[in-house]
């Protein structure tokens, strides 16, 4: 299998008293990228939960149960134990197969801490960032993860396409819209799959706009006329353009040509006018690492 389609499953999550509800509806959604003919699919950061401490569930053996039942290999969200730190825990992507077979997981690594995860009481625990990279070995090719904000970090997404990834995801957490950052998140999903010729995605959880409206300045929340729920960021691209984006609930799916971003990589650009790629094939080969031991000695300005 040289093509796959990846979908992303752009949902309203819910929380408090209703949270468990988020599981249902990750299942259904499962079932609904089967008859899309989706072969991987996606869910936003920490969907579908537990979003908090206090009120833990099991989501592990329902979503497997969901993958093996339609066939479709599954990135869902999470919150796990951290493994240093007893009573805190790691923002999680899992990966499953098709079989419902756990095939990697990737552990939320930037920034150190605290972050937003203790700012409201939807989204609370003592979060603790881990230390690893992770690929994950799918069957038709390497996935990588790197969660919300960390797209703003170039060198995570650098060390997951030398690591092999064809295709690396973004699940973004909240907000992300109604804080203003969409273009400049999308830009930088976009330009993730340029520079390190891989497919890249993003998408965000959706929900009702009072959580947001919880940080709005006083006097500025629940406007008349506004749309009862958040918007949505969806993109997948390709290191040669952006091959679908939506801001609405439901799957967003795209088909990605893995050969293609495999052929970017091993070829070396020749000036032929026009040229038969939209992006400048090869530059993985133009890499110096002699000259980048700065990247980890150097401090930020």
């Amino acid at each position: 299998m040289t093509t796959i389609r990846l979908g992303l499953a752009q949902t309203v999550a819910r929380f408090g008293g209703r949270e468990s509800e988020n599981l249902a509806r990750a299942v259904a959604l499962v079932r609904e990228a089967a008859e899309l003919g989706v072969d991987l699919l996606a869910f936003a950061e920490n969907y579908p939960g537990p979003f908090t401490e206090s009120f833990r569930y099991d989501v592990a053996e329902a979503m497997a149960a969901a993958a093996r039942e339609h066939g479709v290999a599954v990135a869902y969200g999470t919150s796990l134990p951290d493994r240093t730190r007893p009573g805190s825990y790691n923002i999680a992507t899992v990966v499953l197969d098709g079989d419902g077979e756990e095939r990697g997981c990737y552990r939320r690594t930037h920034p150190i801490g605290p972050y937003i995860y203790r700012d409201s009481p939807e989204w609370n625990f003592d979060y603790v960032a881990a230390d690893d990279f992770p690929v994950i070995e799918m069957p038709w090719g390497t996935l990588g993860i790197s969660i919300c904000s960390e797209v703003h970090l170039p060198e995570i997404s650098r060390i997951l396409a030398l690591q092999g990834a064809e295709v690396i995801l973004y699940p973004s957490g909240l907000l992300i819209h109604e804080l203003g950052y969409t273009e400049s998140w999308q830009t930088l999903v976009y330009a993730r799959a340029i520079e390190n010729h891989c497919y890249t995605a993003t998408l965000v959880n959706l929900m009702d706009r009072s959580v947001g409206d919880q940080f709005a300045p006083e006097g500025e929340s629940g406007r008349p006329g506004e749309e009862q729920t958040t918007r949505g960021i969806g993109l997948i691209a390709s290191p040669e353009g952006v091959l679908a984006r939506s801001s609405e609930p439901g799957i967003l799916t795209a088909d990605l040509d893995l050969e293609r971003v495999r052929y970017l990589r091993r070829t070396e650009e020749q000036l032929i006018v026009p040229a038969p790629y939209r992006t400048i094939p090869g530059h993985h080969g133009w890499r110096r690492p002699e000259l980048y031991a700065r990247l980890s000695t150097t401090s930020a300005c």
